[in-house]
């Protein structure tokens, strides 16, 4: 169906400025690890600059690049400063990627959330920048369609609490499956399209079920879309396309089912005979199967095929409804011709119906194709990053959740049984099975010394 992809804003073009060496240089720097701003200041600059780089990134893998490089970073220095135990000061400032609202936390888990939701963002910007008439360019919009439903699935799993509804549990669901449906629609359908359309009775069948997944794809982000909590907060072009799409691919669902028993009934009607592999693709075609269907009796087969077109008709009706309500949807030309068209073709073809005697049957429900999706959570390993705050010692020791005195010199004499302590481990190392009556406990008590270079 030619349509844009419907993509996600980033919430990362409009983000309020932070100016770490602020509170970085004195109330951490000095308080916390004992050293000299100055001696970290080109590092917190650097980061920084980093965050400044994420305003406005391009849409391609760069850009992506960039997201993940600050995504990466961020998990050091919240190590390093952003613990709840310190005051650190820093107000992590996003506002609303749908109502432009304006949030603040002090927490580093929103601050990540909001770089998660703007690289799964990003992932959808490339997607619909891709040339979907070529195979190389549908499957590179659905592989990033894929990698940003696999970011939204893990924002779920991590991130609860959001300050902001954009990425509130109801709608990362429904991002998550509308980038659903548009991957169905691309992996299932489109594909079908560029590889050529066929007119076999198993094809169509197989058409019939892919169209219906597609369908019921768009109708669980319908039923999400109508909620009350909704109303009022998505573009209405937004609502308008999904429901135009969930109506459209149902009627292209019930106009190939009756293909399919318009072909039977023209089989039977020359004396042919339904082949074993017609009525296997049968049995899974409907949810309920019912002796005419499988009967050589043309009339029996006319009557699905009339039913089948009855609904394809008022759901492409409903479809041609909803563009022409949407004033949004103006600009999109070829859209309003498509569904014209796919209207125009379901009447004519139920025209021609018109005269043939028929059966009164009533047709089950198609059965949707099964189609796996598996969403790659985020994979940040290839890029590499480095700790620039290797100055304040090893991380796993030096972290904002550790408190350390200030550094002083202890000046130990042998005795005759030694130093009194044992070491253990290594850069820092740790102070152990201190002696109550050895050398060591001249100058620190038991347990006070931790670390040593």
């Amino acid at each position: 169906m030619y349509t844009n992809i419907l993509h996600l804003p980033n919430t990362h073009t409009h983000t309020t400025h932070i100016y770490y060496p602020h509170y970085y240089k004195q109330e951490i720097a000095q308080r916390h690890y004992h050293v000299d701003p100055a001696s970290i200041y080109a590092a917190i600059q650097e980061f920084q600059d980093l965050r400044d780089s994420i305003v406005a990134v391009s849409k391609n893998s760069e850009g992506l690049f960039l997201l993940c490089n600050y995504y990466k970073q961020l998990n050091i220095v919240s190590k390093r400063f952003l613990d709840k135990r310190l005051k650190h000061g820093v107000a992590f400032s996003w506002f609303d990627a749908i109502s432009g609202t304006l949030a603040a936390q002090q927490s580093a888990i929103y601050e990540k959330a909001a770089v998660l939701f703007n690289v799964s963002s990003l992932h959808t910007q490339i997607a619909a920048q891709q040339d979907r008439s070529t195979r190389e360019g549908l499957d590179l919009a659905t592989c990033n369609l894929q990698k940003a439903i696999g970011c939204l699935d893990y924002m779920k799993d991590t991130f609860s609490h959001s300050p902001t509804k954009d990425m509130s549990v109801e709608m990362l669901n429904m991002f998550g499956d509308l980038m659903k449906a548009q991957s169905h629609e691309l992996s299932i359908w489109e594909a079908e399209k560029l590889a050529g359309l066929q007119t076999d009775v198993v094809s169509l069948i197989g058409y019939a079920e892919k169209t219906k997944r597609i369908s019921e794809s768009y109708k669980a982000v319908c039923e999400q879309v109508d909620e009350p909590s909704m109303k009022g907060y998505l573009p209405a072009c937004w609502v308008a396309i999904i429901k135009i799409k969930d109506a459209h691919f149902r009627g292209l669902s019930h106009y190939y089912a009756a293909l399919v028993h318009i072909l039977l009934s023209e089989l039977f009607r020359h004396g042919g005979h339904i082949s074993e592999s017609v009525r296997t693709e049968m049995h899974f075609m409907y949810t309920d199967t019912n002796k005419e269907l499988f009967s050589e009796n043309v009339k029996d087969h006319n009557g699905f095929a009339l039913s089948h077109l009855d609904s394809a008709c008022i759901q492409s009706e409903y479809a041609v409804k909803y563009d022409r309500l949407c004033k949004d949807l103006e600009p999109l030309k070829p859209l309003h011709q498509l569904l014209t068209e796919t209207n125009e073709q379901n009447l004519t073809k139920r025209q021609e119906m018109a005269n043939i005697e028929s059966n009164a049957v009533c047709p089950s429900s198609i059965q949707p194709a099964a189609v796996d999706l598996n969403p790659p959570p985020p994979d940040f390993s290839t890029v590499r990053t480095r700790d620039g705050f290797k100055a304040l010692g090893p991380l796993p020791s030096f972290s904002a959740e550790n408190s350390w005195t200030v550094p002083r010199t202890v000046v130990l004499r042998k005795g005759k049984s030694g130093f009194g302590f044992s070491l253990q481990g290594s850069y820092p190392v740790s102070f152990v099975d201190v002696e109550d009556t050895g050398p060591a406990k001249v100058g620190w008590g038991r347990g006070e010394g931790r670390a040593l270079y």
